[in-house]
């Protein structure tokens, strides 16, 4: 047996009244004997000597007490504990390959559920994956985890492989050994992703190492590898011979690769190619040089007259190519593209009584005003945002203008004007008169909103497609939004993502992305705000997460909206919602939410046991002026 054996006997008696509770402490003997064999340690060594007397206090301290003698004595015993520990190996020691990634001075502990989601299977890895990469990127360059993260490019979750991908592109060229390492140019998905992470990194630079491997290249390596060539403009002679030669997706990649060419070689092909073949076309939405809008803006224009010309129904083949001519027009907005548009406009009440061979609205209009919205959003200042600033005015009654001209001015107009004119749409009051229009407008502008956000990281807001607003967004938006009357905005349906399980209403979560956290005048009308859809909604999760990032807090709304949905609160849940109240609030206000929590009798039945425990001890460690615990720890208490 050790001569440390009392040292650990006394650590797993402490751990255990943890768990249990200091109200039986007089009664374990256990304790009692494990205290009796720390007497000579103690004798021995002045630290062993402190634990023996910690004990001592311990066991003959009045109930009240007991709790922070407990923790104070745990406490010593686990850094005695820690500092007998050793490792070692036997062998030679080597140096570490080149390559593979670089030694980041992190323990194996920080960086094994990093490992673990990289290398298994089952639920739950992305979320670990994502949270590492945003709070810790620094690990993403050891030797440990950059391997993993490179064969976690053929990961069978494809959204796993794609985030693998986005983080080495992310680590850079220090990542580019591993990559090149036994790469397989015949090899299957995860060897296209390589190659597609080396082109991003590399960009142009990667254009010798892509001709070395093209002859080899197969399947889905192949149309990588093609598609990567475009980001050279000397490779435009090899694309041209390659779309010749090419058959399915490899030749649709050499037509994505040469669109970013420029040129008169590439004008002249694309000329002929959208003559033999319209829908071509879509494989020039990324790309505004001049022939490509002028081309785009001619063809389309040709699309939309035949189907006028011809006043009956469009057929299926037609309602593609009018798709694939909309989908090409990206962020085009030259002199020839604003011709268009004020020529589409002029025709847009024909364009919307277009219908199909069933007598049904092909929507020609519709489309038509979201390609040009889309377009608003990308292309940025010049005629075409001061043409979108002035539709609604001249157009009132085609209500889907007022999206169009609010992002418009709200890109290029001061905040306070851009309030005043179309704060009135936000309905705070239900209309006795032309209701109808008025909630239309309502709906539309709510809709409008949802492309506006804070950016955090930018410090600014931002309009769908990254484009900073002229100035940030008048605070009374936040006041006037708290206040409308009609939220439930039709055609926005439910987010493809909930918290929790928690599906939360779009406008609430469209209303948190315009909040700059660190106005005080926000805070203080959102905080209600928040409570109160905690009582309406009984999602406790969702918006009690809000409120942490105000500084506000759900006490005295959170059981009551536990109860609603029992379901919802198993331990681990109720544990990480916890972890952000006592990140985000004092240790009393955590107590406080810690003991509604479990007042509340809201808890999964499955869990209430183990909350039943580790509640107590979470306050009690809480009180002591601890930190908050481990996940480990309340899992621990179940077991």
């Amino acid at each position: 047996m050790s001569s440390l054996q009392p040292l650990y006997d006394v650590k797993e008696r402490l751990e255990a009244a943890a768990v249990a509770g200091t109200g039986l402490l007089s009664e374990d003997f256990r304790l009692q004997r494990a205290a009796e064999a720390m007497k000579p340690l103690a004798a021995a060594s002045p630290v062993f000597g402190k634990i023996s007397a910690g004990l001592d206090r311990l066991l003959s301290a009045p109930g009240p007490d007991r709790a922070g003698l407990l923790l104070d004595t745990l406490a010593l015993v686990d850094a005695v504990a820690y500092t007998q520990g050793r490792s070692g190996m036997e062998g030679e020691i080597t140096p570490l390959p080149t390559g593979g990634g670089t030694y980041i001075q992190i323990s194996h502990g920080q960086i094994q559920p990093l490992l673990t989601a990289l290398t298994t299977t089952g639920g739950g890895r992305m979320e670990v994956i994502q949270s590492a990469w945003e709070d810790h990127p620094e690990f993403f360059r050891d030797f440990r985890v950059m391997p993993a993260v490179v064969a976690g490019l053929g990961d069978g979750y494809g959204e796993i492989a794609d985030l693998n991908a986005k983080i080495l592109k992310g680590v850079g060229p220090a990542a580019l050994p591993l990559l090149k390492q036994d790469f397989d140019p015949a090899g299957n998905r995860a060897m296209a992703r390589r190659a597609e992470v080396i082109a991003a990194i590399e960009g142009e630079a990667a254009s010798p190492w892509l001709r070395e491997v093209l002859p080899e290249a197969r399947k889905d390596v192949r149309v990588a590898v093609i598609l990567a060539l475009g980001d050279a403009p000397d490779n435009t002679a090899l694309l041209l011979d390659l779309i010749k030669t090419e058959r399915s997706g490899s030749r649709e990649a050499a037509l994505q690769a040469l669109a970013r060419q420029d040129g008169d070689a590439v004008r002249e092909f694309w000329t002929a190619e959208l003559k033999k073949n319209s829908g071509s076309v879509r494989f020039l939405r990324d790309t505004d040089t001049e022939w490509a809008a002028a081309l785009l803006a001619t063809g389309l224009r040709e699309q939309l007259e035949g189907m006028l010309a011809k006043g009956g129904p469009v057929s299926e083949e037609e309602q593609l190519e009018l798709s694939h001519w909309c989908q090409a027009i990206g962020k085009k907005a030259s002199a020839p593209m604003l011709e268009l548009w004020r020529w589409a406009d002029s025709h847009m009440e024909a364009f919307d009584v277009l219908t199909n061979e069933k007598g049904n609205s092909i929507f020609a209009g519709v489309r038509l005003t979201d390609s040009l919205r889309d377009s608003l959003r990308t292309s940025g200042p010049g005629p075409l945002r001061d043409f979108c600033l002035e539709l609604w005015d001249r157009r009132p009654g085609m209500t889907r203008y007022l999206h169009i001209s609010f992002l418009a001015a709200l890109l290029a107009r001061p905040a306070a004007e851009v309030y005043k004119k179309f704060a009135p749409c936000v309905l705070t009051k239900k209309p006795l008169l032309d209701a109808d229009r008025k909630r239309t407008l309502n709906n539309v502008l709510l809709r409008a909103l949802g492309d506006v956000w804070w950016n955090q990281e930018q410090g600014r807001y931002v309009v769908y497609g990254g484009q900073p607003t002229a100035e940030p967004l008048d605070r009374r938006w936040i006041e006037r939004l708290t206040q409308a009357v009609y939220t439930d905005v039709p055609g926005r349906g439910v987010p493809p993502f909930s918290y929790y399980w928690e599906n939360v209403n779009k406008f609430d979560l469209d209303l948190m992305k315009l909040v700059d956290p660190s106005e005080a005048e926000t805070r203080r009308l959102l905080i209600p705000y928040l409570r109160k859809r905690i009582q309406e909604t009984g999602l406790a999760y969702t918006y009690s997460r809000w409120l942490f990032q105000l500084g506000g807090s759900p006490r005295g709304v959170l059981g009551d909206a536990m109860v609603k949905n029992p379901k919802a609160n198993r331990l681990s849940v109720l544990w990480e919602l916890m972890e952000k109240a006592a990140q985000a609030l004092p240790p009393e206000e955590v107590i406080g939410l810690l003991e509604e929590a479990l007042a509340s009798k809201g808890i999964y039945k499955g869990a209430q046991e183990t909350a039943e425990r580790a509640i107590p001890y979470t306050i009690e460690l809480l009180k002591a002026g601890k930190p908050y615990p481990e996940w480990n720890v309340w899992w621990g208490m179940g077991k």
